[in-house]
C-alpha cells in the first residue's frame, strides 16, 4: 500500500502594502450541473479519506474473493448504495447505450426494484460515450427535463453513474440516484464511485469467465458422455460370416460423429450393410445418426423390400428433422450364396466394386434423405459378384481429406489403392488405404469424420 504523506505547509505570503488596492470580491461561480470523474478521492480530510480507503479496499477484497456471478452483481449494487448513500442503484450490463439490460436493481433498504424501471438515459449515454464517471445535481424542473423525461417524472435531484470497463472493453454501467433535496453527490463521491466501478468491472469479468469455464467443462463432459454412448451403440464388425470377409475403419473428427454404419444379418445368409453421413458433426449429428440406425434396423427386421425401407426412412426424417438437415445413406444387401448385390444409394459417395475387371463406381439411385417427403427410392438391379470381388463403402471424409497444401485425397487415389491391394484381406486393404490417407493429411489432421467398410467375397 502506498503511504500518503501530509503535505508540508506552504510559506505564508508576504502581506501586501496597505496602500495596495484590495482585489474586488468575485461571486462564487456556480458548480457545473454535470461533472466528470476527477482525482479527488483523497480530500485532505483524515476522517473522510480513511473512510474512502476503507470502503475501496473492503470492496476490492470482497468482490475479488467471489466468483459467483449472481452474488458478485448483487454485491456490486449493495456496495454502490453503501458508498453513495443513494436511494436506488441499478446495474446495467452491455457495451452500448442502446444495448443495456437491467441485471440487478435495489432500493436503499436492499429490496429488489420490480416493474419497468426508469433512469436518466441521457446521463448513462454520456457516461458510456465519454468512458468516465459522471454526476448531475438537479436544481430545477427545467434542469430535470434537460436530463430526460425520466428524471423529471421521478423528481430526481441527484444522479451519478460510472462505466464498468475490464480488459479494454465495457461490460456495463453502475447507476445511482436520489430524490432527497438534501442529497448531492460530491466530487469525492464521484471519484470514489469511479474507482470502485473499475474494480467491480474486473470482478464481473472474472465471474463471467469463471461461469464460461464451468459451462465449457460441463459441455466437454456432455460430449465425452455422448462419445461413450456412441461407441457403445455402434455395432461390432460381424465375424465368421459364411462367404464374406468384413472390415471397418471409423474415425470421428469430434468426440461425437455424424457418420453411422450398421451390419444386419438377413435370412438366407445375406448381409445388409449400411453407411450414412448426417450434415455436420458433434453431439446433435450423433443423436440423429443413432435414431436413423435404430429405425433402419427395425425396418430391416420387418420388411424385405429395400425400396420401401428407404422410402419410409426418408419420410420419417422429413417429418422429424429440422429443415436444412439431411443425410446421405447407402444400403447394400450382399448375397454371397447367390453371388449378387443390390443397393439403394441416397445421395451418398458411390459404392466401389473392385474385381477382375477393374475398379468400378456404381451409380447413385436417389437423392439425400430428409429433404423431399414424397420421394420414392428404387433399389438397383442385381449386380453379379464373384469370389475375390471387393465392395468398398465410405463417407466423404475419405475422398475430401485435405493435405497441408489443401489438396483433396480424391477418388483416383482411392481407386488406385484398392486396385493394388485387392488380393489382400478386407482388414489389410483398409489398413493400406488408411495408411495412405494419413500420409496425405500429414500433420494437418482430419477435418471431418470418416468411415470405411470393406466387404470381400471369400
Amino acid at each position: 500500500m502506498k503511504w500518503f504523506r501530509k503535505p508540508k505547509p506552504e510559506p505564508e505570503p508576504v502581506p501586501a502594502p496597505k496602500s495596495a488596492a484590495k482585489p474586488a470580491k468575485s461571486a462564487a461561480a456556480p458548480a457545473p450541473r454535470d461533472e466528470r470523474d476527477s482525482s479527488t478521492l483523497l480530500t485532505g480530510d483524515a476522517t473522510e479519506d480513511t473512510r474512502s480507503l476503507e470502503i475501496l479496499l473492503d470492496t476490492i477484497a470482497a468482490v475479488t474473493a467471489n466468483i459467483d456471478l449472481d452474488a458478485v452483481l448483487r454485491d456490486i449494487v449493495d456496495r454502490s448504495l453503501q458508498v453513495t448513500r443513494a436511494e436506488r442503484a441499478i446495474l446495467l450490463l452491455g457495451d452500448a447505450p442502446d444495448h443495456l439490460t437491467v441485471r440487478t436493481a435495489l432500493d436503499k433498504d436492499g429490496r429488489a426494484l420490480t416493474g419497468e424501471l426508469q433512469w436518466s438515459r441521457s446521463l448513462v449515454r454520456k457516461c458510456l460515450e465519454e468512458g468516465v464517471a459522471v454526476r448531475s445535481v438537479v436544481q430545477s424542473d427545467q434542469e430535470a427535463l434537460e436530463l430526460g423525461q425520466s428524471v423529471y417524472d421521478l423528481k430526481l435531484r441527484a444522479v451519478m453513474c460510472a462505466p464498468m470497463r475490464a480488459r479494454n472493453r465495457t461490460v456495463g454501467v453502475i447507476y445511482v440516484d436520489s430524490r432527497a433535496m438534501r442529497r448531492e453527490f460530491s466530487a469525492r463521491d464521484l471519484a470514489l464511485f469511479g474507482a470502485i466501478s473499475a474494480q467491480l468491472a474486473i470482478s464481473v469479468e472474472n465471474a463471467r469467465l469463471h461461469a464460461d469455464s464451468l459451462e465449457k467443462v460441463r459441455l466437454q463432459k456432455d460430449i465425452e458422455i455422448a462419445r461413450r454412448i456412441q461407441q457403445h451403440l455402434l455395432p461390432p464388425v460381424p465375424q465368421d460370416l459364411s462367404g464374406l470377409d468384413v472390415a471397418l475403419r471409423y474415425v470421428a473428427a469430434d468426440k461425437a460423429s455424424g457418420d453411422t454404419y450398421d451390419f444386419v444379418p438377413l435370412s438366407g445368409g445375406r448381409l445388409a450393410v449400411m453407411i450414412g453421413d448426417v450434415t455436420g458433426h458433434g453431439v446433435g449429428a450423433a443423436l440423429l445418426t443413432h435414431a436413423v440406425q435404430a429405425a433402419l434396423r427395425s425396418y430391416l427386421e420387418l420388411l424385405d423390400d429395400p425400396n420401401e425401407i428407404i422410402t419410409r426412412l426418408n419420410q420419417r426424417l422429413v417429418l422429424g428433422v429440422e429443415t436444412g438437415n439431411f443425410m446421405s445413406l447407402l444400403l447394400a444387401i450382399v448375397d454371397p450364396a447367390a453371388g449378387t448385390l443390390q443397393y439403394v444409394n441416397a445421395g451418398h459417395p458411390g459404392l466401389v466394386l473392385v474385381g477382375a475387371q477393374g475398379v468400378q463406381v456404381l451409380d447413385k439411385t436417389g437423392m439425400v434423405l430428409g429433404v423431399v417427403g414424397d420421394q420414392t427410392y428404387k433399389v438397383s438391379p442385381k449386380v453379379p459378384l464373384r469370389r475375390g470381388d471387393l465392395l468398398f463403402l465410405h463417407t466423404d471424409g475419405v475422398d475430401e481429406a485435405m493435405s497441408p497444401g489443401r489438396e483433396v485425397f480424391g477418388a483416383n487415389r482411392i481407386a488406385s489403392c484398392l486396385g493394388k491391394s485387392r488380393s489382400q484381406s478386407a482388414e489389410a486393404i483398409l489398413g493400406q488405404l488408411e495408411g495412405e490417407l494419413r500420409g496425405h493429411v500429414a500433420n494437418g489432421g482430419f477435418e471431418d469424420d470418416f468411415t470405411m467398410i470393406a466387404v470381400k467375397l471369400s
